[in-house]
């Protein structure tokens, strides 16, 4: 039998109650053009979510190609804000851009269907 770690409502009555600060999300939309191929990133309209965020010293972690750069801050986001790569977040008037975007399974059992618990992004400050 298997238990779930957490739950999504668990998960989100922690950010609402005790955990989480109001941000400014803008999700971004991105296009490429027909001609050029070049991408273009376009902002939606921001609003107001709860998450939880921790800053981390810029680092870099090696793997098999090289050096890869980490992020300025971790956050950790509810699943139907539907934080994704390339959002802006704005925390105390410092913008930040998802760098990377996976969202969490609390069941860690492959015999299982994943319920996704929350969304873990890793934030570059770009301003």
């Amino acid at each position: 039998m298997v238990n779930s770690i957490i739950t999504v409502a668990d998960f989100n009555d922690i950010l609402d109650d005790y955990a989480g600060r109001t941000i400014s999300h803008t999700p971004v939309t991105k296009t490429q053009s027909n001609i050029t191929g070049e991408e273009t990133l376009a902002d939606g309209t921001p609003q107001n979510i709860k998450c939880y965020v921790m800053k981390t010293g810029q680092n870099f972690d090696f793997k098999k190609a090289g050096f890869i750069e980490q992020g300025d801050a971790i956050g950790l986001f509810k699943i139907a804000d539907t934080v994704t790569k390339d959002d802006k977040v704005t925390i105390n008037s410092e913008v930040f851009r998802v760098k990377e975007s996976y969202d969490v399974p609390g069941v860690f059992d492959s015999s299982t269907t994943p319920t996704y618990i929350y969304t873990s992004c890793n934030l570059v400050l770009i301003s």
